[in-house]
């Protein structure tokens, strides 16, 4: 049976293939080892890598800022249930904008991953100069173009207006902050692709220790500094931001970083950036579907009531724990996969995805399963509401129970992107969504009278799909010869 489940992976029999294909299943096969064997055609710098130590400093960098969020809606929390509502919504329409903007450097991952593989300095140079060029007009215009629509983009959730009042002050901070924000995430990818996650960690922690300090004076008015609230917590989020650019420009410029700049030059090079678009604008209409969609989601859970969309907000901070892994996987498998394919070497490619995937099942499964343990204690930190608590208890039971499929997703998502396969994710998270989560749980609730926990049991079928097309896709491996 096990020799099965490792032939599965590995796609057709060996009896039935190639020399060529029979290689790589030998490769797949091998994900069973998790020790990773570095290829000596790759730069001297991450050849060493495993996925492991690519995949620990981003889940701990991960952490930080969730806890920073843990900390936020703490901290409004003693505001009331409203606060917590305001934030967690304007929070969310926060991300869509920065999701289309984030997705930009899967780009930048794709070619600086393949110039390191292909021990390319220079390329890696010029791809994060133009990175950094194009990151500050998305994040300058994107910034312009949504402020207009902030307060009618959260009122369209159907929240209460003191709650609506809230969320719209909250983002409104959030986002000036944006172009830092972007620029920072720039750096990040860029670092991570050429195989160094520990300087984004070590520059994340100062920022995040910055950010908790702010919301402790502003929030509540210590120190002699008004009692802000939601735009304390805001306004503190965007100050950390703008240290974080700061610094990792600083190091930069000084030449403190794995990818040197060669010039500081910042004229534009079109060809690059149609090389770094032609991967990146899938990927940030991904993330643009991806968030309408959750709002869309979030709009109907917030019929049901203030206690439920609260639970389910509660919910996604409590299990933020089992998810971050999936991050760091993610990310370590599309450095390797990238990286290998500039070394032409896709034997290894292959072996990289299949190994980062069932480390990420087994240490996401094993997270989720402590956050369900511990759902009751943890939720009622955040807020000592009965209703709310019970609610959210019962959401994280239920998409702890994603787990699996969540770490399937993740880790070959990363890897397709790695490569420079943007389409088929954006492909599998459309059909994921709306067809297996938003549409249904719109007719089980209008056409059914159908109550908030079949709404969240459909989570478990947009999973599901995800994760079934991400295998058939890596497992068919044409992302293989994706030219970038």
């Amino acid at each position: 049976m096990l020799e099965r489940i490792k032939n599965f992976f590995a796609g057709k029999s060996p009896k039935d293939s190639s020399p060529e294909e029979a290689a790589d299943q030998a490769v797949a096969r091998s994900l069973w080892d998790f020790r990773e064997k570095p290829s000596s055609r790759l730069a001297p710098m991450p050849a060493s890598l495993g996925i492991w130590e690519l995949a620990w400093p981003t889940i701990l960098a991960a952490l930080m800022h969730t806890v920073v969020r843990w900390v936020d809606i703490k901290m409004v929390g003693d505001l009331g249930m409203e606060a917590i509502a305001g934030v967690t919504a304007g929070g969310q329409i926060y991300w869509v904008v920065q999701a289309v903007v984030m997705a930009l450097t899967m780009g930048t991952v794709a070619l600086v991953a393949r110039a390191f593989g292909a021990n390319d300095m220079s390329l890696a140079d010029r791809v994060l100069r133009q990175s950094i060029v194009m990151g500050t007009i998305f994040g300058l215009v994107s910034w312009l173009a949504f402020l207009p629509w902030l307060t009618p983009a959260i009122a369209l959730l159907g929240m209460e207006d003191a709650v609506v009042t809230m969320g719209a002050d909250y983002t409104f901070w959030l986002l000036v902050g944006n172009i830092p924000f972007t620029l920072t995430f720039v750096f990040g990818a860029a670092l991570r692709a050429a195989g160094d996650s520990r300087t984004p960690l070590y520059v994340g922690v100062v920022s995040n220790v910055i950010n908790i300090f702010l919301n402790w004076v502003l929030i509540y008015g210590n120190l002699g500094a008004p009692a802000l609230g939601v735009v304390g917590a805001g306004i503190a989020s965007s100050a950390a931001m703008f240290i974080q650019l700061v610094v990792f420009l600083y190091m930069w410029r000084n030449s403190m970083l794995v990818i040197k700049p060669k010039s500081l030059s910042l004229k534009l090079d079109f060809d690059l950036w149609k090389r770094i678009l032609k991967i990146g604008y899938p990927a940030s209409i991904e993330g643009f579907i991806f968030q309408a969609g959750l709002l869309a989601f979030m709009g109907l859970m917030a019929t049901f009531g203030t206690a439920e969309f609260t639970a389910y907000q509660i919910g996604i901070q409590v299990l933020a724990m089992a998810f971050l892994p999936g991050h760091g996987f993610a990310t370590a498998a599309s450095t390797l996969v990238g990286q290998h394919l500039g070394a032409d070497r896709p034997d290894l490619a292959v072996a990289a995805g299949w190994r980062s995937m069932v480390m990420a099942i087994w240490v996401m499964s094993a997270m989720g399963a402590l956050m369900i343990a511990i759902a009751e204690p943890f939720a009622r930190w955040f807020i000592d509401n009965d209703e709310v608590v019970a609610l959210s208890v019962q959401f994280i039971w239920l998409l702890g129970l994603a787990q699996p499929m969540m770490a399937i997703e993740n880790a070959l998502g990363g890897g397709l992107r790695g490569a420079g396969d943007t389409r088929f994710p954006l492909v599998t998270v459309f059909c994921g969504l709306f067809f297996c989560r938003v549409i249904p749980a719109y007719i089980a609730v209008y056409m059914f009278d159908a109550g908030i926990q079949t709404v969240w049991s459909f989570l478990l079928l947009d999973y599901l799909l995800k994760a079934s097309m991400m295998i058939w896709r890596f497992r068919q491996g044409k992302w293989k010869t994706i030219q970038v």
